[in-house]
Protein backbone atom coordinates (compact mmCIF):
# COMPACT_ATOMS: atom_id res chain seq x y z
CA UNK A 1 0.00 0.00 0.00
CA UNK A 2 1.45 3.40 -0.64
CA UNK A 3 2.41 5.53 1.56
CA UNK A 4 0.09 8.37 1.15
CA UNK A 5 -2.57 5.74 1.21
CA UNK A 6 -1.43 4.10 3.94
CA UNK A 7 -1.65 7.86 5.79
CA UNK A 8 -5.11 8.73 4.93
CA UNK A 9 -6.60 5.18 6.30
CA UNK A 10 -5.01 5.89 9.34
CA UNK A 11 -5.71 9.03 9.61
CA UNK A 12 -9.34 7.83 8.77
CA UNK A 13 -9.15 5.13 11.48
CA UNK A 14 -7.96 8.14 13.83
CA UNK A 15 -11.04 10.45 13.20
CA UNK A 16 -13.33 7.37 13.35
CA UNK A 17 -12.21 6.69 17.07
CA UNK A 18 -12.47 10.22 17.97
CA UNK A 19 -15.91 10.26 16.52
CA UNK A 20 -17.19 7.61 18.35
CA UNK A 21 -15.46 8.76 21.73
CA UNK A 22 -16.92 12.21 21.21
CA UNK A 23 -20.71 10.32 20.52
CA UNK A 24 -20.40 8.85 23.56
CA UNK A 25 -18.69 12.40 25.78
CA UNK A 26 -22.05 13.87 24.22
CA UNK A 27 -24.90 11.72 25.21
CA UNK A 28 -23.77 9.15 27.60
CA UNK A 29 -22.53 8.99 31.40
CA UNK A 30 -19.45 7.37 30.16
CA UNK A 31 -18.67 10.76 28.46
CA UNK A 32 -17.03 11.16 32.62
CA UNK A 33 -14.24 9.06 31.58
CA UNK A 34 -14.71 9.22 27.75
CA UNK A 35 -13.82 12.94 26.79
CA UNK A 36 -10.19 12.05 28.45
CA UNK A 37 -9.44 9.72 25.66
CA UNK A 38 -10.66 12.12 22.83
CA UNK A 39 -7.27 13.82 22.12
CA UNK A 40 -5.33 10.58 21.94
CA UNK A 41 -5.92 9.94 18.66
CA UNK A 42 -4.47 13.06 17.48
CA UNK A 43 -1.47 12.87 19.94
CA UNK A 44 -0.45 9.22 18.23
CA UNK A 45 -0.82 11.18 14.68
CA UNK A 46 0.97 14.68 15.70
CA UNK A 47 3.72 12.06 16.55
CA UNK A 48 4.14 11.25 12.70
CA UNK A 49 2.52 13.98 11.07
CA UNK A 50 3.34 17.20 10.27
CA UNK A 51 1.87 20.89 11.10
CA UNK A 52 -0.23 21.58 8.28
CA UNK A 53 -1.72 17.93 7.97
CA UNK A 54 -2.49 18.10 12.21
CA UNK A 55 -4.20 21.30 11.09
CA UNK A 56 -6.65 19.80 8.65
CA UNK A 57 -7.44 16.63 10.48
CA UNK A 58 -8.49 19.12 13.46
CA UNK A 59 -10.33 20.85 11.38
CA UNK A 60 -12.00 17.93 9.53
CA UNK A 61 -12.65 16.35 13.02
CA UNK A 62 -14.48 20.00 14.58
CA UNK A 63 -16.59 19.72 11.27
CA UNK A 64 -17.67 16.37 11.94
CA UNK A 65 -18.18 17.57 15.66
CA UNK A 66 -20.86 20.05 14.79
CA UNK A 67 -22.94 17.75 13.08
CA UNK A 68 -22.80 15.51 16.80
CA UNK A 69 -24.52 18.42 18.68
CA UNK A 70 -23.70 21.86 17.46
CA UNK A 71 -21.71 24.26 19.14
CA UNK A 72 -20.59 22.67 22.08
CA UNK A 73 -19.37 19.34 20.51
CA UNK A 74 -18.03 21.43 18.09
CA UNK A 75 -15.64 23.33 20.66
CA UNK A 76 -14.96 19.97 22.78
CA UNK A 77 -13.72 18.58 19.24
CA UNK A 78 -11.44 21.81 18.20
CA UNK A 79 -10.26 21.57 21.87
CA UNK A 80 -9.52 17.77 21.93
CA UNK A 81 -8.18 17.31 18.34
CA UNK A 82 -5.52 20.60 19.57
CA UNK A 83 -4.50 19.32 22.45
CA UNK A 84 -3.55 16.08 21.15
CA UNK A 85 -2.00 17.24 17.78
CA UNK A 86 0.18 19.53 19.97
CA UNK A 87 1.47 17.55 22.21
CA UNK A 88 1.93 14.66 19.59
CA UNK A 89 4.23 17.12 17.57
CA UNK A 90 5.97 18.53 20.62
CA UNK A 91 7.04 15.02 21.58
CA UNK A 92 7.60 14.18 18.18
CA UNK A 93 10.18 17.66 17.93
CA UNK A 94 11.44 18.39 21.41
CA UNK A 95 12.08 14.26 22.50
CA UNK A 96 11.16 15.45 26.18
CA UNK A 97 7.91 15.20 27.86
CA UNK A 98 8.21 18.47 29.90
CA UNK A 99 7.91 21.06 26.72
CA UNK A 100 4.79 18.72 25.45
CA UNK A 101 2.98 19.12 28.85
CA UNK A 102 3.87 22.64 29.03
CA UNK A 103 2.15 23.35 25.83
CA UNK A 104 -0.83 21.07 26.05
CA UNK A 105 -1.43 23.01 29.39
CA UNK A 106 -1.33 26.31 27.62
CA UNK A 107 -3.64 24.53 25.02
CA UNK A 108 -6.28 23.56 27.79
CA UNK A 109 -5.96 26.93 29.19
CA UNK A 110 -6.88 28.87 25.98
CA UNK A 111 -9.72 26.06 25.79
CA UNK A 112 -11.28 27.23 28.93
CA UNK A 113 -11.45 30.87 27.43
CA UNK A 114 -13.00 29.93 24.45
CA UNK A 115 -15.17 27.80 25.93
CA UNK A 116 -16.47 30.97 28.50
CA UNK A 117 -16.53 32.95 25.20
CA UNK A 118 -18.76 30.27 23.40
CA UNK A 119 -21.41 30.01 26.56
CA UNK A 120 -21.34 33.86 26.59
CA UNK A 121 -21.27 35.21 23.00
CA UNK A 122 -22.52 31.80 21.02
CA UNK A 123 -25.07 30.23 23.31
CA UNK A 124 -26.30 33.67 25.73
CA UNK A 125 -25.58 32.12 28.89
CA UNK A 126 -25.51 34.14 31.70
CA UNK A 127 -22.15 33.84 33.28
CA UNK A 128 -23.15 36.02 36.51
CA UNK A 129 -26.50 34.54 37.04
CA UNK A 130 -24.91 30.94 36.98
CA UNK A 131 -22.48 32.22 39.81
CA UNK A 132 -25.54 33.91 41.39
CA UNK A 133 -27.08 30.38 41.52
CA UNK A 134 -23.91 28.73 43.33
CA UNK A 135 -25.26 31.04 46.35
CA UNK A 136 -27.78 29.28 46.86
CA UNK A 137 -25.68 25.72 47.24
CA UNK A 138 -24.71 26.69 50.79
CA UNK A 139 -24.95 23.91 52.91
CA UNK A 140 -26.74 24.31 56.14
CA UNK A 141 -23.63 24.03 58.53
CA UNK A 142 -21.99 26.60 56.98
CA UNK A 143 -22.97 30.17 57.58
CA UNK A 144 -24.09 32.87 55.41
CA UNK A 145 -21.06 34.83 55.81
CA UNK A 146 -18.36 32.58 55.74
CA UNK A 147 -20.48 30.77 52.83
CA UNK A 148 -20.34 34.36 51.07
CA UNK A 149 -16.58 34.35 52.04
CA UNK A 150 -15.42 31.32 50.15
CA UNK A 151 -17.44 32.33 47.05
CA UNK A 152 -15.60 35.09 46.74
CA UNK A 153 -12.30 34.24 47.46
CA UNK A 154 -13.26 31.38 44.62
CA UNK A 155 -13.85 33.93 42.24
CA UNK A 156 -11.09 35.62 42.73
CA UNK A 157 -8.57 32.49 42.25
CA UNK A 158 -10.71 31.10 39.17
CA UNK A 159 -7.69 31.93 37.01
CA UNK A 160 -4.86 29.50 39.32
CA UNK A 161 -7.74 27.30 39.05
CA UNK A 162 -7.80 27.31 35.59
CA UNK A 163 -4.47 26.99 35.11
CA UNK A 164 -3.47 24.19 37.57
CA UNK A 165 -6.72 22.54 36.26
CA UNK A 166 -4.81 22.80 32.81
CA UNK A 167 -1.76 21.07 33.53
CA UNK A 168 -3.52 18.18 35.50
CA UNK A 169 -5.61 17.51 32.34
CA UNK A 170 -2.68 17.82 30.13
CA UNK A 171 -1.01 15.09 33.08
CA UNK A 172 -4.22 13.29 32.54
CA UNK A 173 -3.42 12.89 28.82
CA UNK A 174 0.46 12.43 28.91
CA UNK A 175 -0.08 9.47 31.15
CA UNK A 176 -2.77 7.93 28.68
CA UNK A 177 -0.48 8.16 25.64
CA UNK A 178 2.33 6.66 27.70
CA UNK A 179 0.22 3.07 28.17
CA UNK A 180 -1.84 3.29 24.77
CA UNK A 181 2.19 4.57 23.27
CA UNK A 182 3.70 1.08 24.53
CA UNK A 183 0.78 -1.09 23.50
CA UNK A 184 0.84 0.42 20.27
CA UNK A 185 5.20 0.55 19.35
CA UNK A 186 4.83 4.37 19.62
CA UNK A 187 6.92 5.34 22.46
CA UNK A 188 5.67 8.37 24.28
CA UNK A 189 9.29 10.28 26.05
CA UNK A 190 8.93 9.96 29.97
CA UNK A 191 8.91 12.06 32.61
CA UNK A 192 11.46 12.22 35.29
CA UNK A 193 10.62 10.56 38.60
CA UNK A 194 8.99 12.52 41.00
CA UNK A 195 11.66 12.36 43.24
CA UNK A 196 13.57 14.30 40.47
CA UNK A 197 11.97 16.87 39.84
CA UNK A 198 13.53 20.16 41.81
CA UNK A 199 11.69 23.77 40.85
CA UNK A 200 13.40 26.88 40.54
CA UNK A 201 14.74 28.66 43.85
CA UNK A 202 13.74 31.63 42.39
CA UNK A 203 10.25 30.76 42.87
CA UNK A 204 10.42 31.62 46.62
CA UNK A 205 11.35 35.13 46.50
CA UNK A 206 7.49 35.78 44.08
CA UNK A 207 6.22 33.29 46.86
CA UNK A 208 7.30 35.97 49.98
CA UNK A 209 6.88 38.43 48.16
CA UNK A 210 3.18 37.43 47.45
CA UNK A 211 3.18 36.82 51.86
CA UNK A 212 4.13 39.99 52.67
CA UNK A 213 1.91 41.38 49.90
CA UNK A 214 -1.23 39.94 51.74
CA UNK A 215 -0.23 40.28 55.40
CA UNK A 216 1.23 43.78 55.20
CA UNK A 217 -1.18 45.48 52.35
CA UNK A 218 -3.93 43.40 52.71
CA UNK A 219 -6.49 45.84 53.14
CA UNK A 220 -5.36 48.61 50.57
CA UNK A 221 -5.57 45.95 47.90
CA UNK A 222 -8.72 44.81 48.62
CA UNK A 223 -11.26 45.05 45.43
CA UNK A 224 -8.42 45.81 42.89
CA UNK A 225 -6.73 43.46 40.15
CA UNK A 226 -3.48 43.51 42.67
CA UNK A 227 -4.95 41.32 45.18
CA UNK A 228 -6.64 38.95 42.32
CA UNK A 229 -2.66 38.52 40.74
CA UNK A 230 -1.35 38.34 44.35
CA UNK A 231 -3.97 35.48 45.70
CA UNK A 232 -3.79 33.68 42.14
CA UNK A 233 0.30 33.41 42.62
CA UNK A 234 0.26 32.59 45.51
CA UNK A 235 -2.28 29.67 44.77
CA UNK A 236 0.15 28.44 41.96
CA UNK A 237 2.97 28.58 44.37
CA UNK A 238 1.01 26.53 46.67
CA UNK A 239 0.71 23.52 44.33
CA UNK A 240 4.10 24.05 43.23
CA UNK A 241 5.91 23.69 46.98
CA UNK A 242 3.33 20.60 47.39
CA UNK A 243 4.91 19.06 44.65
CA UNK A 244 8.57 19.80 45.89
CA UNK A 245 7.59 18.66 49.07
CA UNK A 246 6.07 15.59 47.51
CA UNK A 247 9.63 15.03 45.52
CA UNK A 248 11.95 15.64 48.46
CA UNK A 249 9.85 12.97 50.80
CA UNK A 250 9.92 10.66 47.78
CA UNK A 251 13.64 11.74 47.37
CA UNK A 252 14.67 10.68 51.17
CA UNK A 253 12.47 7.40 50.83
CA UNK A 254 14.11 6.35 48.19
CA UNK A 255 17.52 7.09 49.63
CA UNK A 256 16.98 5.41 52.57
CA UNK A 257 15.36 2.43 50.63
CA UNK A 258 12.22 2.75 51.98
CA UNK A 259 10.22 2.54 48.51
CA UNK A 260 7.66 0.91 50.53
CA UNK A 261 6.45 4.53 51.48
CA UNK A 262 6.63 5.68 48.24
CA UNK A 263 2.62 4.57 47.24
CA UNK A 264 1.24 5.22 51.01
CA UNK A 265 2.83 8.85 51.21
CA UNK A 266 0.84 9.48 47.91
CA UNK A 267 -2.32 8.21 48.61
CA UNK A 268 -2.24 9.43 52.53
CA UNK A 269 -1.73 13.27 50.67
CA UNK A 270 -5.64 12.99 49.06
CA UNK A 271 -6.71 10.94 52.41
CA UNK A 272 -5.44 13.71 54.55
CA UNK A 273 -5.82 17.17 53.15
CA UNK A 274 -3.71 18.59 56.17
CA UNK A 275 -0.90 16.82 54.75
CA UNK A 276 -0.72 19.09 51.70
CA UNK A 277 0.13 22.08 53.99
CA UNK A 278 3.14 20.02 55.80
CA UNK A 279 4.36 18.95 52.59
CA UNK A 280 4.24 22.72 51.02
CA UNK A 281 6.43 23.66 53.97
CA UNK A 282 8.86 20.64 53.42
CA UNK A 283 8.94 22.17 49.82
CA UNK A 284 9.85 25.57 51.20
CA UNK A 285 12.71 24.46 52.88
CA UNK A 286 14.15 21.94 50.42
CA UNK A 287 14.41 24.90 47.96
CA UNK A 288 15.50 27.67 50.59
CA UNK A 289 18.28 25.51 52.63
CA UNK A 290 18.37 22.87 49.80
CA UNK A 291 17.39 20.03 52.33
CA UNK A 292 18.09 17.17 49.78
CA UNK A 293 21.58 18.09 49.19
CA UNK A 294 22.11 18.31 53.10
CA UNK A 295 20.26 14.82 53.68
CA UNK A 296 22.25 12.99 50.79
CA UNK A 297 25.45 14.13 51.91
CA UNK A 298 24.85 12.99 56.01
CA UNK A 299 23.65 9.78 54.51
CA UNK A 300 26.88 9.10 51.91
CA UNK A 301 29.00 9.78 55.31
CA UNK A 302 27.47 7.46 57.04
Amino acid sequence: MPSKTKHLAENALMLGIALVFLFLSTYTILGIVTVFFLPLPFLLLGLRRSVSNMVWISIAFTLLGSIVNGVASATIALLSAFLGAVMGIMYSKKGKALPALTAGAAVVFLGYVLMLAVLTFVMNVDIKELIKQADQLRPQFVSEKEYAQAMELAKMVLPAFFVISSFVQSFITHGLARLLGKRLGRPVPALPPIRQWNFPRSLLYYYFIAMISILVFGNGLKDTFWESAVYNLKMILDVIFILQGLSFCLFAADLYGWKRMTPVLIVSLFIFPFLSTILSLIGIFDLGIRLREKLETRVKRG
